[in-house]
């Protein structure tokens, strides 16, 4: 049975946590427990020694968040993972769009990397690698289920379309 704290309690409790400083507290985590902590949290079975091939987990996160949003996680094996990491890490389009999200300082929602179905699944598309690319935040949403020939169009054309 899960136990339920009092108002009372909560406050206790916070008030003896005021003040303390953690331990990890102006220090640097070293490179080995970012990975292992990050290879605790996410869903697929990936050894250690396979993440740390890449030297940038604040990019491998980004990577992991775009699959994973609250309210639809990719229903993919660890094998498909590992070929969207190895497929995306590298990749101009994500990069170009990483770093001038990480230029903003992550503050601009519109700019955050988001994984988008060029084939829409509204239109029977898939989540094979082949049929997703990386698009801004506010691009992704503003193709929603076009079609990328639909969208490319607009795009070329989005003059017309604004006052």
């Amino acid at each position: 049975m899960k136990r339920v704290f009092t108002k009372t309690h909560r406050e206790n409790i916070s008030k003896s946590c005021k003040g303390r400083i953690g331990i990890w507290k102006g220090k640097k985590m070293p490179k080995n427990s970012l990975y292992k902590n990050m290879q605790t949290h996410i869903r697929f079975k990936v050894p250690l020694d396979w993440l740390l091939q890449f030297d940038d987990i604040e990019k491998l996160k980004c990577l992991n968040r775009a699959i994973t949003p609250r309210d639809i996680r990719f229903k993919v094996d660890t094998k498909w993972y590992k070929e969207y990491v190895l497929k995306f890490y590298n990749d101009k389009q994500f990069n170009d769009i990483y770093s001038r999200w990480l230029a903003g300082g992550k503050k601009d929602k519109y700019l955050m990397p988001t994984i988008d179905h060029i084939n829409p699944k509204a239109k029977n598309g898939d989540n094979q690698l082949s049929n997703l690319q990386f698009l801004t935040w506010f691009e992704n949403r503003a193709k929603n289920d076009m079609p990328i020939v639909v969208w490319q169009k607009l795009k070329e054309n989005i003059k017309d379309y604004l006052i």
